[in-house]
């Protein structure tokens, strides 16, 4: 076993790097900041491995399944079924007659219910929840395909086991269920907007490459997969030399190594075959592309040049140049284009696959008054200006600084890291080219600029231009197989009780302590000041939450889009961004629905010049008229891209059912009235919303009494002088009688479906503890009621999920409510709603899976401890919630108190029984209305009943 490890000044960023003798390599991250693990296994295969098929991808999806130990009760009986459905399969792949396709794929159907017989669902997820995982998910990349979860360090046996034997030999079970899932996120895909235009211009600027492929593959080859195909992709990639186990957490390398080296020696030796792809001609000249997007008179354009892989030497200095055009600070020369008012908007995007890159100038012209040539000619003469190097040195260094801000705030979480590593392995890299890459920043000079610049922005370019239209989609009709529902749904393989004698460690979850884990200074009797440690860099950031946001103000938004892009009375927006940027910091302005928000960030040794900078601001902001046409216009847009999204349409109809007219989309602001405000009625509501009480919050290396020193010198907090509300309460709309609300999508694959219940007053502990386990037990997770029914046994959804909304605690005397979402192809919508229903009317009752459930909620408890700089913000909502204490504390030790039938009189109280309305968003002409009827009074709605255009 070979051993290489590399490490910064700070621990966090240590990395372990060892190479197996089967040829597996791991590199371990040991970072003790949180009570947890993150663990990745990356296959060094993507789509790019196999073009158009979806192969990757629907192994992603095999890999849940089990193995021949994990997932079955006999799996050698089991194995009679599976190799006729392989047979079957690749007999589908050939047929072309559709009668007899048919009749095969009934066949499959009946093998599947027979092999259903010995088959445990869910199995490999339930056994990573009893062991500490969380978080269970996995994706599929042009380059790699990556299996991961969160899980307690306790657990390292049971998770190197588990993960390990998972790539031993894994089996095509289910897999005719499985199938239909992946048509319905492909469905749930081509439904959002612009996804089609993005997959036509991917194809235009790759092909012939793999990359110009979508990774999920072709309709025509999704309804056909070969089995055999799969597992000669299993038994090509899926080897030691092939894969790498990625662990960042709190764990030590040298006690975990003999655990990791033992299960994952095991893996099968060999090495891929190697990758080889025809490179991406050069363009000639202009060559031109139109693509299709469905909303009108919004013009855009852009200038797509051949890019640089991820791993190549010119990627450092082409992203330089690129933030030298549009970067954080709103400085570059394109980013002054929008700022003055030239253009409606426009950027740079910049990025790499492992094996080729991209790198684009886009513009979206003024609306009305200006073409796409006009737009375009303004943003080549800024690219120009780059390459005749018309920027200066100080500039220079301002980029870089901000490049090396970024570059170190991306390692700070374990999650951020470890994606980071994942590339860097499929790259063939280290952890310790990661950081030379950031010390090369340094060594870059101005010459080096001017050089890259003129190499890749030529006159050789794709020129695409949008129309208004859309692409005919293609539609996976509903297959009619009967629902394949496992006899042993809750069952245990003899893998899980073996699993069970293992050693476990015991540890009790960390908890948030109030008082230590963050300090907290009562500045004012409406200013309170959180600090914490920041244990990896010398970034700070500070925010400060004014306790008022959309939910009270439908102008918090349109005020923080419009300080974005203000001056003061005595720097213009871009003098005062620039000095921001000298000093590598960057300050933004938001709102969500319980907080208006600024965020700081930047260097420890700048931080008080930085927040005298912030604070002139707050005090001195200039309006200007044109900044409020670029809002206004910016509405504009994202109003016609709201309606044309389903997702979107369905969240306002949701909000209008639960809310009425207390529904955020209701009461924003319509274009016409915000063409009528005026920058003083904008700058009157920021004094508003910034004198309602305020949550500070510092994360960093300075002193605390420096901080408070430093905040109470730069910002007015006597101006604080309003309580807050938050988090404001909304009381839901009452639900008489069972109702239909229905708004038609003439242009959506997928209807979308949302299920809504009002429920009773919870204001007992019991009954709100009793609520996180009716949650983990009915509509969360993989092994929920929600996600077995309706996805793992009858395939009637992608995403579903379920979830009892309890009041604050200072509010519990207030009703909750129940929300279920899901999205299904259009001629499965019927089904699934009433699948929903009856599910609703009569909850399974299932005591075997209490014990997974309580499991999931103490994992969790541990595992979502939050980020260092996450930490106040966490105590500081907590408290407005109510809670004096981590509520977690309570809820834990109440679980072995609570039992089926606690969450059965807890489903009987709050939702059996009572009047559903249901709000769907789908095509009228895919739908069987009548059948709709059936669930209540149908009420159709317009985009006007549910959104204050």
């Amino acid at each position: 076993m070979n051993v290489v490890c590399y490490a910064q000044n700070k621990y966090p960023l240590a990395v372990s790097e060892y190479k197996l003798d089967n040829g597996f390599t791991i590199w371990i991250n040991e970072d003790h900041t949180q009570p947890k693990v993150f663990g990745a296994v990356v296959v060094n295969a993507g789509s790019k491995d196999c073009p158009n098929t979806g192969i990757a991808h629907y192994f992603e999806h095999i890999m849940f399944k089990g193995t021949e130990k994990i997932g079955t009760t006999d799996y050698n009986a089991e194995k009679v079924y599976l190799d006729s459905i392989q047979q079957k399969y690749d007999e589908l792949a050939c047929e072309k007659n559709e009668i007899k396709r048919k009749a095969i794929q009934k066949e499959i159907n009946q093998l599947t219910i027979n092999s259903a017989i010995y088959v445990i669902p869910n199995e490999f997820n339930r056994l990573i929840t009893l062991y500490g995982g969380t978080d269970l998910n996995a994706f599929t990349s042009y380059d790699m395909t990556v299996y991961h979860n969160v899980f307690s360090p306790q657990y390292i046996r049971q998770w190197a086991e588990l993960n390990s034997e998972r790539l031993l030999n894994p089996v095509f079970r289910m897999f005719q269920s499985e199938l239909e899932t992946v048509y319905e996120e492909k469905n749930m895909r081509s439904d959002a907007l612009g996804a089609k235009a993005l997959e036509k211009g991917m194809e235009r600027y790759f092909m012939p490459h793999p990359y110009a492929y979508p990774i999920i593959g072709s309709t025509e080859n999704l309804k056909n997969p070969r089995l055999s195909e799969m597992e000669k992709f299993f038994k090509d990639y899926y080897v030691a030399g092939n894969m790498c186990l990625i662990l960042s957490g709190d764990i030590h390398p040298q006690e975990v190594m003999p655990v990791l080296e033992k299960a994952f020696g095991r893996i099968r030796p060999g090495y891929a075959p190697r990758f080889s792809a025809a490179t991406p001609p050069s363009f000639h000249g202009q060559e031109r592309f139109n693509v299709k997007i469905p909303i009108p008179i919004v013009k855009l354009s852009a200038e797509a040049w051949r890019g640089v892989p991820a791993n190549d030497p010119d990627e450092l200095p082409l992203q330089i140049a690129c933030k030298l055009l549009s970067n954080d600070n709103q400085t570059g020369y394109i980013d002054k284009l929008m700022s003055d008012s030239k253009i409606m908007a426009g950027g740079v995007e910049n990025g790499g696959m492992d094996h080729a890159g991209f790198l684009a100038a886009y513009v979206v012209p003024k609306i009305l008054l200006q073409s796409n040539s006009k737009a375009c000619k303004l943003i080549n003469a800024q690219i120009e200006r780059i390459k005749k190097g018309d920027f200066s040195e100080e500039t220079f260094n301002d980029i870089k600084l901000g490049i090396k801000r970024n570059y170190e705030l991306q390692l700070e979480d374990i999650s951020q890291r470890t994606f980071a590593m994942f590339s860097l392995f499929t790259q063939g890299r280290s952890w310790n080219d990661y950081l030379e890459n950031l010390k090369r920043i340094d060594g870059l000079n101005k010459q080096d600029i001017i050089a890259i610049a003129n190499k890749y922005f030529t006159d050789d370019y794709l020129f695409l231009k949008k129309k208004t239209g859309k692409y005919p989609k293609d539609r996976l009709q509903k297959p009619g197989f009967a629902p394949i529902i496992p006899k042993n749904a809750e069952a245990q393989s003899t893998y899980a009780q073996q699993l069970s004698q293992m050693p476990v460690n015991e540890m009790a979850p960390r908890y948030l302590d109030f008082e230590k884990d963050a300090h907290t200074y009562q500045l004012t009797p409406y200013v309170n000041l959180y600090c914490s440690p920041n244990p990896v860099n010398d970034i700070f950031t500070i925010k400060l939450n004014f306790g008022k946001g959309i939910l009270e103000s439908n102008m918090a938004e349109p005020v923080s889009n419009y300080l974005n892009l203000l001056g003061t009375d005595s720097l213009s927006f871009e003098q005062f961004k620039e000095k921001l940027q000298q000093l590598g910091s960057t300050m933004a302005f938001s709102a969500n629905n319980n907080a208006f928000i600024l965020e700081v960030k930047g260097f420890d040794e700048n931080m008080e010049p930085t927040l005298k900078h912030v604070g002139e601001f707050m005090k001195g902001v200039k309006g200007d008229k044109k900044k409020l046409k670029q809002v206004v216009d910016a509405q504009k847009i994202n109003n016609k891209a709201l309606i044309k999204d389903p997702q979107q349409v369905a969240r306002a109809l949701t909000e209008k059912v639960i809310f009425g007219d207390h529904s955020q989309q209701l009461r924003q602001l319509s274009i016409a009235e915000m063409k009528k405000l005026k920058s003083d009625t904008l700058l009157e509501e920021f004094r508003r919303l910034t004198s309602v009480a305020c949550d500070i919050h510092y994360c960093g290396n300075l002193d605390n009494n420096k901080v408070v020193e430093i905040v109470k010198s730069n910002f007015n907090l006597n101006g604080v002088n309003t309580a807050s509300n938050t988090p404001y309460y909304r009381p839901n709309k009452a639900v008489e009688k069972n109702a239909v609300y229905f708004i038609n999508e003439p242009n959506a694959s997928q209807s979308v479906v949302v299920a809504y219940v009002p429920g009773e007053i919870n204001s007992d502990d019991k009954s709100r503890n009793t609520s996180a386990l009716f949650n983990n037990y009915f509509g969360s997770g993989m092994s929920s009621i929600l996600f077995q029914e309706i996805r793992e046994f009858r395939s009637l959804a992608y995403g579903v999920s379920g979830n009892y909304k309890l009041s604050p605690n200072k509010d519990r005397d207030k009703q909750g409510l129940l929300y279920i979402a899901l999205s299904t192809q259009e001629d499965k919508t019927t089904d699934a709603i009433k699948l929903v229903d009856s599910l609703l009317h009569n909850m399974p009752l299932r005591p075997d899976k209490i014990k997974v459930c309580r499991q999931d909620l103490i994992n969790s408890a541990n595992n979502d401890f939050p980020t260092f700089r996450e930490i106040s913000p966490k105590i500081a909502e907590l408290r407005q919630k109510g809670e004096m204490v981590d509520p977690n504390i309570q809820l834990i030790k109440s679980l072995p108190d609570i039992n089926m039938e606690d969450i059965k009189s807890f489903y009987e109280k709050n939702i059996q029984n009572k009047p559903i309305a249901y709000i769907v968003v789908g095509n009228s002409k895919k739908i069987d209305i009548e059948k709709l009827k059936q669930f209540g009074e149908f009420k159709p709605m317009k985009i006007k009943d549910i959104i204050h255009k």
